[in-house]
């Protein structure tokens, strides 16, 4: 009887040890800060990390790497990560990420004739309020291949600091 108690607990221990396996999607926090080739804040710009589908090294499932995360970056060029999906979530999954950078805005959007013949007058003045509200930037002096492209996102401790070359 004892047999059939011990083997019985080693099977449960083993099936929790199994099902206690770590999320491979989980999101930890990430942030950091670009400075620009003139070792300015590079405010206004978004930093992206596209995480690389590498299964050995993840446990995620080949072609779902999970989804890229993004930060907009504040007037001292800091961000912190946002991963963009159906609800948007603070941080990043766990693993390597290619990073890349779109530089800021340097000008404010407007609508096409086109956007405004499919709008009523009230989404009309909405948009071109929201539009006007938007800041814009100098443009920077510095290529958009940010130093360094790749990186490796890890449980904690995820403080990045990056810069941007001259062009």
């Amino acid at each position: 009887m004892l047999r059939v108690d011990t083997a019985f607990a080693i099977a449960v221990c083993l099936a929790l040890l199994v099902g206690c396996k770590a999320d491979p999607y989980r999101l930890v926090e990430v942030r950091g800060k670009v400075t620009s080739c003139d070792g300015k804040p590079a405010a206004g710009g978004t930093v992206v990390f596209y995480p690389v589908d590498d299964p050995q090294t993840t446990g995620r499932k080949s072609g779902n790497p999970g989804r890229e995360a993004r930060g907009t970056l504040s007037d001292d060029g800091t961000f912190t990560l946002t991963t963009i999906g159906i609800r948007p979530a603070q941080g990043a999954v766990m693993g390597p990420h290619k990073v890349a950078f779109e530089m800021p805005p340097t000008r404010r959007p407007v609508l096409t004739a086109e956007d405004k013949a499919a709008m009523t007058p009230e989404e009309i003045k909405a948009n071109e309020a929201d539009f006007a509200s938007r800041k814009v930037y100098t443009p920077l002096p510095c290529s958009d291949q940010i130093e360094p492209n790749k990186v490796t996102v890890k449980a904690d401790g995820n403080d990045f600091d990056f810069k941007l070359p001259t062009r």
